[in-house]
This record gives structure tokens, C-alpha cells and sequence, in this order.
């Protein structure tokens, strides 16, 4: 037996899995890159995150910002510098009732 809070749980899970289906039918048509997805729970809604983890640093910058133009996703500005590198990240809060995360690490060496 679920208790309530498993049941909305499972529902936004249900709803992130559906965003992602339509997520990797626009991969496909709109060739975009693919990236790594991961169904999250944030405890505040359906929740995707996608990662981009192409070897190459040029390539996976690229495949960040293809990503967050394709799901206009809300960039935070430059990225977050830190000494080994910076984190890009961009957030879309409504992407058919899912919140959408992207993300890109480029290190200091590869910069």
C-alpha cells in the first residue's frame, strides 16, 4: 500500500518519463545531441536533468548550448567558475509541467 506522498512521487516521475520521450523524439527529428538524462525526484515536482559528457570539452560545450536553445532553457550567466574549471547550467521551470536541468563541467585543463 502507497501512501499519498508515494503516490505524487510516482505521478511526477510518470510525468518527467513522459518529457523525456518527447525530449528524445526531438533528439531524432531536430538532431540534437544526445546527452545522459536522469529522472530526479526534487521533492517539488517532476524533475529531468541532462548531462553532457562528450569527451571533448569543445563538443560538450556545444551540446549544452544546443540543449538549452532547444528547450529555451534559462542560462545562469558565464557559468560558475571555480578553480578546477567552470559549471555550466541552464534551467527551463515548465517544460510541459516538468522542470528541466542542464549541465556541462569543463575543467581547467581543458579550458
Amino acid at each position: 500500500m502507497m501512501g499519498y506522498e508515494s503516490d505524487e512521487r510516482l505521478s511526477a516521475q510518470r510525468e518527467a518519463y513522459r518529457a523525456l520521450g518527447n525530449l528524445l523524439e526531438r533528439t531524432g527529428r531536430e538532431e540534437l545531441p544526445s546527452i545522459s538524462w536522469t529522472i530526479g525526484d526534487g521533492g517539488a515536482g517532476p524533475l529531468l536533468v541532462g548531462q553532457c559528457f562528450a569527451s571533448d570539452p569543445i563538443q560538450r560545450q556545444q551540446d549544452f548550448y544546443a540543449w538549452q536553445a532547444a528547450i529555451d532553457a534559462e542560462p545562469w550567466p558565464e557559468g560558475i567558475k571555480r578553480s578546477e574549471g567552470i559549471h555550466m547550467h541552464a534551467a527551463k521551470s515548465d517544460y510541459g509541467g516538468v522542470t528541466v536541468t542542464l549541465s556541462a563541467d569543463i575543467s581547467a585543463e581543458e579550458m
